[in-house]
């Protein structure tokens, strides 16, 4: 597959602003108008805060490329996966385009589509939360440019089979995205070594999840060298602040602590299955650190839980196909303990 057919013409032709950094990054600097005088705040190890950081994260990259086993010209890193999302959809998706959401899923893909202005065509898992291929190969027309979906899936939890995705590469003429945020609590290996043979496959991942990151704000894609150049043109300069790719990188480097963290939350993803099932939740199949359970009523238990009891759960109850139902973040023993003594009460 040529990627550079599916690229819209303008991104083609564009000359991406080359800020003060991606020239030199040693040196004495009076190229891009910082403070030489150092900085209001600091933090004791993060120093240089006056500075523009490395526009292209070089050393976080090549920590990321190292943990998923590729090169680091497969390796984009992001503000968070929701940049990865709407970056590959300013790149491929142009006026009159399309992009697939096969749902129900998270939500910030339609809404980078709708903030991108392109037409978001919603296609149905299965009744098992699984990919149909064939319906969804059928309903892609050559004006939808991505297919967006998440494995495990949020927020049903699930895996969606690999041949299925497999089977989506070979059968569209487009771009397939797998968001793996959840990858790391599965039984299954990430995608992300399949990009080398499916060249239009984009593997989102996070350092938000299972690494415990969420506020440093760091997502990255696995992708085709050719993605990847095109996404490092289309980005914002410094996209990436200095104290974010330092912890990252810190943090990559205590692979053991994740693994810790990891094993807990399965641990307790199984308790707290357990314990649902015999207050009557349907609790479907997880492999992420959340549950999606079912129970008549349950969205006005959630709002009480809420307002009355400090819980806060996430209600899907207006979602089709996920009514009366919500999603549990998997918590430590204590915080599911609570859980658990408030939802017999108010059942």
């Amino acid at each position: 597959m040529n990627i550079d057919s599916l690229i819209r013409p303008n991104i083609r032709k564009l000359k991406p602003y080359s800020p003060a950094r991606s020239l030199y990054q040693s040196g004495t600097f009076f190229d891009a108008n910082e403070n030489a005088f150092g900085s209001t705040v600091g933090l004791p190890g993060y120093y240089e805060l006056n500075r523009y950081p490395d526009p292209s994260s070089s050393e976080l990259r090549g920590a990321l490329a190292r943990f998923v086993g590729m090169s680091a010209k497969n390796i984009f890193t992001g503000n968070g996966s929701d940049e990865v999302i709407d970056l590959l959809i300013r790149i491929f998706a142009g006026p009159g385009e399309k992009v697939a959401i096969v749902e129900p899923t998270y939500g910030m893909y339609r809404v980078a589509a709708d903030t991108a202005g392109i037409e978001a065509i919603s296609l149905p898992l299965d009744k098992e939360f699984q990919l149909n291929v064939v319906e969804v190969l059928k309903n892609v027309s050559s004006k939808v440019k991505i297919v967006f979906l998440c494995s495990p899936n949020n927020p049903t939890g699930n895996l969606l089979r690999t041949a299925d995705i497999e089977r989506m590469c070979e059968g569209f003429d487009g771009i397939v995205v797998v968001d793996e945020a959840y990858i790391e609590f599965a039984s299954a290996p990430s995608l992300a070594r399949k990009v080398s043979r499916s060249k239009n496959l984009v593997v989102m991942r996070t350092l938000s999840k299972a690494w415990g990151l969420a506020g440093i704000r760091i997502g990255y894609a696995v992708a085709d060298e050719e993605i990847i150049k095109y996404l490092d043109k289309v980005k914002s300069p410094y996209n990436v602040n200095r104290i974010s790719s330092a912890l990252a990188v810190w943090a990559l480097q205590n692979e053991s602590d994740m693994e810790t963290m990891r094993k807990s939350a399965i641990n307790e993803r199984v308790r707290l299955a357990k314990e649902l099932n015999a207050l009557g939740f349907t609790v479907f199949p997880s492999e992420a650190n959340f549950l999606l359970v079912k129970y008549p009523g349950i969205s006005k238990v959630a709002k009480s839980l809420a307002v009355q009891d400090g819980i806060i759960v996430r209600d899907f109850g207006n979602t089709p196909m996920l009514e009366d139902c919500i999603r549990i973040t998997v918590g430590t023993r204590e915080q599911n303990l609570l859980l658990f003594e408030t939802l017999k009460k108010r059942l």
